[in-house]
């Protein structure tokens, strides 16, 4: 209903004022109130406040959310003339029954203030529009409170979530050091955790001077310690479930000699994986999702082997962790003994726009506040330029498909980089910048509006 309401008032500026769109919203946060973060605990109000939340939907509903046709102010006006006082009575008297356990200001900023949540999906190259994204969100001075990603997603979540403020050039002089023969090789190594593949990825020999592990001596930065909270979906293959014996999938792709060069010839080549690959797509038996971060034990984890794992494409990417490392060890065990998982690779199988876990860490009072919004970055959406990409697109978007109502705005960017454009030259770096920064500017009206606080309400004001 809020959402409906601030798109009507940006359409229609005459729906609303700024007093009566502050009304509505504040009773519309009122109602939706559940749990209120104080003193570093949860205190839950949703079943005093459900008398008003009934209220609300029963009156509003019909106005907000009409079957057909827009809002329609003359509608929304008999509402407006004593729901401000409703409001600001029923919110005293929360106060006064919670009287010693809940402050004003907890249920004020509860109220009036709405973080962002980005989850970032899955999609190889596609997926550097990002960047622009969060370029443009913090030009505008919004900056997420959660970051959730999958795959390329999750590596350029890790690129956000490193620090509070957002540095484009610091980014773009991270992917400038990449380079194929860094992040990628086509060798034989042992596999442990992972699923065997044509191209073995090294993670932390490309960014990994990032991320803490360039200094002898020096310990990785675990999930918990990043800045800003990032969750990371990674797929886990149940044990006993592999539809084929694990070499088979170091066979399924062979990698051509001049792929850099060639990348059409590439996804001709990927297209004879998409077979196996919709077996693991489309049975969902096969599969568990993993959101490492989301919890105390995953948090542990090494933030770049939680990405690397992310982005291990059955038959495609191999990632694991072949070091001596027993602290990472034990929790990758941990947490495959205790899933019943005998692989972990890509978290696009199951999960590759995860609003969905976005949404559960929000309502798990992760973030310290239930008032969020969600916006969800999908780069790989299906599209009419990348007819090889399609089919693969395809599978993706049925697990995609449960995440949407999980998100207050879905953006299917039509335009990216290829998926295989994993390592860019800054050309194609600039491009995918300028697109993701030029696909989302018009939603930039409904996310500032909804993201801004709201005025408080008194029974001074008119």
């Amino acid at each position: 209903m809020e959402l409906a309401l601030v798109r009507g008032a940006i359409d229609d500026p005459a729906l609303v004022d700024a007093h009566e769109e502050a009304v509505l919203r504040t009773a519309l946060s009122l109602a939706r109130l559940y749990k209120v973060r104080q003193d570093g605990r949860d205190l839950g109000v949703g079943a005093w406040l459900a008398p008003f939340r009934e209220e609300i939907e029963r009156r509003l509903k019909p106005v907000l959310l009409p079957q057909r046709g827009p809002i329609v102010r003359s509608l929304l006006l008999p509402h407006l003339k004593d729901l401000k006082d409703r409001t600001l009575s029923t919110r005293d008297h929360l106060l006064a029954r919670f009287k010693g356990r809940l402050s004003m200001e907890a249920v004020d900023a509860e109220l009036r203030h709405k973080a962002l949540v980005l989850v970032a999906g899955g999609g190889g190259g596609a997926g550097y529009v990002y960047i622009g994204v969060m370029s443009l969100l913090d030009e505008y001075g919004l900056k997420p409170k959660l970051l959730v990603g999958t795959s390329i997603g999750a590596v350029l979540a890790l690129f956000r979530s490193r620090l509070q403020r957002f540095d484009q050039d610091e980014i773009v002089n991270i992917v400038r050091t990449l380079s194929w023969r860094k992040l990628f090789r086509v060798i034989s190594t042992q596999n442990r955790y992972g699923l065997p593949a044509a191209l073995r990825l090294f993670l932390r020999a490309g960014i990994g001077r990032w991320f803490g592990t360039d200094r002898e001596g020096a310990e990785a930065v675990k999930l918990k310690e990043l800045p800003i909270k990032t969750i990371i979906t990674v797929s886990g293959i149940r044990k006993g479930k592999l539809p084929h014996p694990v070499e088979f999938y170091e066979g399924l792709f062979t990698f051509p000699r001049r792929a850099v060069r060639d990348p059409v010839g590439v996804a001709r080549s990927l297209q004879g994986t998409f077979g196996a690959l919709a077996e693991l797509f489309t049975r969902p038996e096969i599969m568990v999702k993993l959101h490492l971060g989301a919890d105390d034990s995953t948090s542990e984890w090494d933030a770049l082997d939680a990405a690397g794992f992310s982005c291990a494409l059955p038959g495609v990417i191999h990632y694991d962790v072949l070091r001596e490392d027993s602290r990472m060890q034990g929790l990758i065990e941990s947490v495959m003994e205790s899933h019943r998982v005998s692989r972990l690779v890509d978290g696009g199988m199951v999960d590759n726009l995860p609003a969905k876990a976005a949404w559960r860490a929000v309502h798990r009072g992760q973030i310290g506040t239930r008032n969020a919004f969600i916006l969800a970055l999908n780069g790989f959406a299906t599209k009419l330029s990348q007819p090889l990409w399609m089919p693969l697109a395809r599978l993706a978007e049925a697990n995609v498909a449960g995440n949407r109502p999980y998100a207050h705005l879905v953006h299917d960017f039509k335009r990216t980089l290829s998926p295989l454009a994993l390592v860019p030259s800054l050309q194609d770096l600039a491009v995918a910048l300028e697109l993701g920064r030029k696909q989302l500017a018009p939603q930039m009206p409904l996310l500032t509006r909804m993201l801004a606080p709201l005025p408080r309400l008194d029974t001074r004001s008119r």
